[in-house]
């Protein structure tokens, strides 16, 4: 039996989250970089991924409560 294929969001929250686990990237850096570089669509599309993850994280937290 074969896996599935990893969708193209699945492969970037993959890397993404191994980035931000790797404790020798400097996340403040990262940041100042992002936001003097990249353009205000792609600021705000960061922002809603940003926001997704709180309202999963809210979810499950409130689902683990009952």
């Amino acid at each position: 039996m074969r896996k599935q294929a990893k969708t193209k969001e699945e492969k970037f929250a993959e890397i993404v989250s191994n980035w931000i686990l790797d404790l020798r990237f400097d996340l403040e850096f990262a940041g100042r970089y992002l936001a003097w570089s990249l353009p205000n669509v792609a600021y705000r599309r960061l922002v809603i991924i940003l926001e997704a993850m709180k309202h999963e994280r809210e979810n499950k937290n409130d689902k683990n409560i009952i």
